[in-house]
């Protein structure tokens, strides 16, 4: 007599089957999110700031994207710092001055730039395009013209312009700087000092170097 299939034993191969195709599935998504994860800005990094976290230098810039002295200062340190590439870290922080017209908007796409991971190339552009937007009625469209060029997603940058939440951030900013006693820019905390000028920041920069010899 042929033997009868056991419905018990078939149940518990159905059972397992399934439990192999959960935890493969499980496997999978896992896997996704790990890839997924790993090509996403890490949202934890301060991406307003870059260097040797460890440099012996430590700077905190307070800037106003207008203020030609500004402009000066953060091509002088971009060059110093490309030149020693060990010795900086530099964290930016929003300081728009009432003198100047479009401080504030240049600000905000700065801001916005950084929400997308693109704050140190929009600053570049700023910096180095300031004689080219700072007299203009308008330098919206020129920042939009940047924005591009840097391959910044226009509808996200859009949406973020309209965020309140971007605007109290600079006035934060802004806040902490006078809270400290700033009264114009650029002003540079290096190791918690405070140095006014890119003269002054120039010779900080040089006696590092020196004592270094």
């Amino acid at each position: 007599m042929a033997k009868q299939p056991n419905p018990g034993q078939k149940v518990s191969k159905n059972l397992a089957a399934i439990f192999i195709l959960i935890i493969c599935a499980a496997f999978v998504l896992v896997i996704k999110m790990v890839l997924d994860y790993s090509g996403a800005p890490d949202q934890g990094q301060n991406l307003r700031a870059k260097g040797n976290l460890n440099a012996p230098l430590q700077i905190v810039e307070f800037i106003d994207f207008q203020c030609p002295a500004c402009a000066k200062g953060a091509q002088y340190l971009k060059t110093f710092m490309t030149d020693h590439p060990d010795v900086v870290y530099l964290e930016m922080k929003y300081f728009p001055l009432g003198m100047h017209r479009h401080a504030v908007m240049s600000s905000r796409y700065a801001e916005c730039a950084s929400q997308q991971g693109k704050f140190w190339p929009f600053h570049d552009a700023l910096v180095e395009k300031q004689h080219q937007w700072k007299n203009l009625i308008s330098a919206m469209p020129a920042f939009d013209v940047m924005a591009d060029n840097v391959e910044i997603d226009r509808t996200q940058l859009n949406a973020c312009l309209k965020d309140e939440s971007i605007d109290a951030l600079i006035i934060k900013d802004k806040n902490e700087g006078e809270s400290y006693g700033i009264k114009s820019t650029p002003t540079y905390f290096i190791n918690g000092e405070m140095v006014v000028g890119l003269k002054s920041l120039k010779e900080v920069l040089n006696k590092h170097l020196e004592e270094k010899k």
